[in-house]
Formats: structure tokens, sequence, C-alpha cells
């Protein structure tokens, strides 16, 4: 059974997408491409890049529209441009052959299969923020997991804009310590074995 388009909500849009509606899809990304690209360009300050970013982002949606179960169809687009911001920051920065050879041996097989790393590194970040401090996880999920800016944290949670940017950073120091020190162990692994 087809559902007529009769407005923009989300649920609505994303459901036609789901059909194959292809005027949903071309709405969704009028609707978020602009709010998708500014998250990019937020941590990546690379217009042209930013923009490859989001059309991937875009691609990725309409063929996989069949398989996705989307319960909060924004957090996930936002959390697809920060994992492909992410993506392209690694590879970005790798040089030399051990890196090559990182990606070769190591993270080329793991992308055999998206759907079991995603819910992987969606475990590590769950297992992350389950360990900060309560008022830390809870801005960190309010600002990365819904999307709320720094001012609307502060008001809601009654602190300073600047109490709020340091959370964030202290917490993105030690997600990122924490990243780091795992990637360090699987390159341990797999030389030793």
């Amino acid at each position: 059974m087809k559902i007529h388009f009769e407005n923009n909500d989300d649920a609505t849009l994303f459901a036609l997408l789901k059909q194959g509606d292809e005027n949903a899809f071309v709405k969704i990304y009028h609707k978020y491409w602009k709010e998708l690209f500014n998250a990019a360009y937020k941590r990546l300050p690379e217009k042209e890049q930013c923009q490859d970013i989001i059309q991937n982002v875009f691609v990725d949606l309409w063929n996989r529209r069949n398989e996705l179960d989307l319960k909060k169809p924004l957090a996930y687009l936002h959390t697809a441009v920060r994992f492909q911001v992410l993506k392209f920051i690694s590879r970005d920065s790798r040089k030399g052959k051990f890196f090559n050879v990182f990606d070769e041996e190591i993270i080329s097989p793991l992308k055999t299969d998206e759907a079991v790393l995603e819910k992987e590194v969606k475990l590590i970040v769950e297992l992350f923020i389950a360990t900060l401090p309560k008022k830390r996880r809870q801005i960190f999920e309010m600002y990365y997991l819904d999307g709320l800016k720094v001012e609307t944290i502060a008001t809601t949670l009654d602190i300073s804009e600047k109490t709020v940017r340091n959370q964030l950073a202290a917490a993105g120091r030690l997600l990122k310590l924490r990243i780091t020190n795992m990637f360090l162990l699987l390159v341990i692994i797999f030389f030793l074995f």
C-alpha cells in the first residue's frame, strides 16, 4: 500500500522514502542538505569535501532505504555525517606504509560488513557515554545525539555556555583518547598474530 504525500513531516517523508518515492527523497534532500552540510563543515572546514560527504550520505540513504528502520531520521542523518567526516579525516591523515598496511589488512576486511562495524562502533560509543559523569553525559547526549546547540543546552540545564563547551571538550578529548587506545590495541594484536 502506497502512502500518499499530504504533508512534509519527517515520518511521512521517510515512510515514502522507504517505499522508493523519489519525490520524498528529493524533499528530504532539500529539507536537510544545508543543515547537514553545516554540521559537516563545523568539523571539517573544507567546502568541497563536505559537499562530497553530504552527497555520499544521501546516496547511501537512497541505496539503503529498504533496509533502514529509522526511529529518529534526523539523528541518523547527523550520525552518518559525523561518521563520514571522521572517516575522511582518518584517511586524510594517514601517511606512510604502516597506514596502508593497516588499511588493507585490518580496515578493509571490516568494510565487507559495514552493518556489523556500525553496530560495534555504536556499542563502543554507548559504553563510552555510560562511563561519563552524569552532567557531562547529559550535555554530551543533548549536543551529539539530540543535535541541540550550546546555547539551548545552557538554557535548559541552567548553566553557562562556557561550562557546556568545557564539558563537551573534556568528553571529546576522552573519547578520542579511548578510540586511539582501542585502535593501537588492534594494531598490536594484528602484528602479534
